[in-house]
């Protein structure tokens, strides 16, 4: 019997699913980011590796057969970096003596395949970063954001915990009115007052995900009725819709196709999951939302099947 595996990896957590020429999933394995720019690109491919080596573990997979890897990476674009992860995946294949199959796509097309059991089609993701992603039926592909924390990420974790800490700051210096933020950030960080805020979030050891982790607080907030935290929700989730808007304007094919919403935030937000829905509904009433039904991972080893049947 065969299997693949399917890895998603994305800026705070990869996951990997193993699924069997019989349609049977096995369990989900996680690791942290294997994203090379949250994290070094040594660390990435050492957390691939650690992956790798537990699924290869697996009792289930013993005596087995892994007839293919898809990767869906966020944070691998460029053929340099698809380069150097294509370069790993031989290097781990070679020393422990294996001969699958390597296919690499990006995070959208996973994603937009574990629902759809399809990757054409629409994918909005937000999660730790953002991105609009989007296949034609003629296969053309088209994208909006996913620049990154520095260039983008609107509609993001990222994006969310900015907002909540710029938010709670400005209500301590009077600037916007008390909110509910600034007594959660205290308390969920063990911070004697909200200045103290600053020493926490200029420590050079920080990176992205630490940041979207205030989102967390920021939809709790909502939750409890905050109307600052509800305003910063509805903002990202109007500027994302903007960004899905302008993908479907690059092509008349994507007006009336699937789309579907993905990433911790439409999980668990369904304010920010709402407004997206009305402010994209005002431009383009006739694309269908989707929530994802399955996990990325899932699409990734639909993916693998896929592609191995088409390159025999």
């Amino acid at each position: 019997m065969r299997y693949v595996i399917g890895i998603d990896g994305g800026g705070t957590k990869t996951e990997a699913v193993v699924l069997t020429e019989q349609g049977q999933e096995w369990r989900n394995l996680t690791v942290e980011s294997t994203n090379p720019h949250a994290v070094s690109f040594e660390q990435a491919t050492r957390n691939m590796g650690l992956l790798l080596d537990r699924v290869f573990s697996l009792r289930e997979t013993k005596g087995m057969e892994c007839a293919a890897v898809c990767l869906g990476l966020a944070g691998v674009d460029t053929e340099e970096e698809r380069g150097r992860f294509l370069s790993f995946m031989e290097s781990y294949r070679n020393e422990n003596q294996l001969s699958f199959s390597t296919f690499m796509n990006n995070d959208a097309q996973i994603a937009l395949m574990a629902t759809l059991q399809d990757d054409r089609g629409i994918i909005v993701i937000s999660g730790t970063g953002s991105i609009v992603f989007g296949l034609t039926g003629d296969r053309r592909k088209f994208r909006v954001g996913g620049w990154g924390h520095l260039l983008g990420d609107e509609g993001s974790g990222y994006d969310i915990g900015i907002r909540t800490l710029r938010a709670a700051m400005r209500s301590h210096d009077g600037i916007e009115p008390p909110t509910l933020l600034t007594e959660s950030i205290v308390q969920a960080y063990g911070l004697s007052a909200i200045t103290d805020l600053r020493t926490y979030i200029y420590q050079p050891h920080l990176k992205k995900h630490d940041i979207a982790k205030f989102a967390e607080l920021c939809i709790r907030a909502d939750e409890a009725g905050d109307v600052t935290a509800g305003s910063i929700l509805d903002a990202a989730a109007m500027d994302l819709s903007v960004s899905a808007a302008a993908l479907v304007r690059k092509d008349p094919w994507f007006e009336r196709c699937d789309l579907v919403t993905t990433g911790s935030i439409f999980t668990y937000s369904k304010r920010f999951a709402g407004t997206f829905r009305d402010g994209l509904g005002r431009f383009y009433p006739h694309v269908s939302l989707h929530p994802s039904a399955r996990k990325p991972a899932y699409g990734a080893a639909l993916l693998a099947w896929r592609q191995l049947g088409q390159n025999q």
